[in-house]
């Protein structure tokens, strides 16, 4: 048994202090955040587990109070699957949306290729809460690159002429992947590596 032991807590610990384990956090770059976008760093986290082999950080950006983007930063010993990134996606969005009291429906997804050169998958919701309504994405992929595993989730309440232009402004790709909306948006320009 100590034969066995041994060499295995080496290798654990020639791992974590070889750097394999550090984040690289995916962001959105500044010159993106125009048009009243910030990045909010009082609301972003950070944090391990597993004895310091999962590593994860969220990322928070903000236009006034009609839209957000999450971008959370996953470092584990293997990357997540883009199937289980998307379902772990659709989950926070549910209970967050629950939390808000905002009804949901699923209207669409797909896949698209980012700035970064990833192919991502996305998912796309409606919500209203009675009085508003909601534009809902939560998009993810992985980054071999940096070995991260990476979770976005935006929402604008688009009965707000703002609101409308925040939507545009976070899905917008060269090729109108979402919506037909064509330009450089803060996801499509994340980057991760």
């Amino acid at each position: 048994m100590r034969r066995i032991f041994v060499p295995l807590v080496l290798v654990i610990f020639a791992v974590s202090a070889s750097g394999c384990l550090s984040l690289r956090e995916a962001y959105v770059p500044d010159y993106i955040l125009k048009n009243g976008w910030r990045e909010n760093t009082e609301k972003e986290e950070r944090g391990t587990g597993l004895f310091g082999f999962e590593k994860w950080s969220i990322k928070v950006y903000e236009k006034s109070d009609v839209a957000w983007l999450t971008i959370t930063t996953l470092k584990t010993l293997f990357l997540y699957e883009k199937k289980k990134l998307l379902d772990m996606v659709v989950k926070s969005i549910e209970r967050e949306c629950k939390d808000k009291e905002i009804q949901l429906e699923e209207v669409g997804g797909g896949s698209r290729e980012l700035m970064n050169g990833h192919k991502s998958k996305f998912v796309l919701f409606n919500g209203t809460d009675g009085e508003n309504r909601y534009k809902i994405i939560g998009e993810v992929w992985a980054c071999a690159q940096s070995g991260t595993s990476i979770m976005c989730i935006g929402m604008a309440k688009v009965s707000e002429i703002e609101g409308l232009v925040a939507w545009k402004e976070l899905v917008r790709d060269p090729n109108g992947s979402i919506e037909g909306l064509k330009g450089e948006g803060l996801i499509y320009c994340a980057k991760c590596h």
